[in-house]
């Protein structure tokens, strides 16, 4: 059963930062090289960028299957739009509706707080997310480059999903 927990606790924050680590190493190193994984885990996906993203408001959010965290969830609300900025889950729990539940969960908030949109980004050498995004129904927008510091960028496409009140 799967189960959304806030993350509000150092512990809590503690598991986000291993769960990036377990993640981001075995999904992306592959799509931007060991070398940008660590620098935005180390800059990006730390306690202390956590802690600076909840103290500006985002929301963190654990995803639990029978109560272990499987992967987490990061939204922002921002003027007309949900943002997600994050939605990782480990790669057994991939391709089991949880991404679907996710989603859906997602467009409730939205929908309660009288947003117009969810948009995210994804790496544009992403496919499987891709092809996730577009099966929920996220729209292609725009291409978009981020410098992110240190000669890395984030070459992402921006998706966006309308939302219907």
């Amino acid at each position: 059963m799967i189960q959304l927990k806030s993350v509000t606790t150092p512990e809590d924050i503690q598991l986000v930062v291993q769960l990036a680590k377990e993640i981001w190493t075995e999904h992306y190193t592959s799509i931007i090289g060991a070398p940008q994984v660590h620098y935005m885990l180390t800059n990006l996906q730390s306690k202390e960028a956590l802690l600076k993203d909840l103290k500006q408001g985002k929301e963190y959010i654990f995803v639990e299957s029978n109560h272990i965290a499987i992967g987490y969830v990061s939204y922002e609300l921002i003027p007309d739009q949900l943002f997600l900025s994050k939605l990782y889950l480990k790669k057994s729990e991939r391709g089991k509706g949880t991404g679907r539940f996710i989603m859906n969960y997602l467009k409730e908030i939205a929908r309660e707080n009288k947003k117009d949109a969810i948009v995210l980004t994804v790496n544009k050498n992403n496919p499987t997310s891709i092809a996730a995004y577009k099966k929920f129904g996220f729209l292609l927008l725009k291409e978009q480059l981020v410098d992110i510091g240190d000669g890395y960028v984030m070459d992402d496409y921006v998706f966006h999903y309308p939302i219907s009140h």
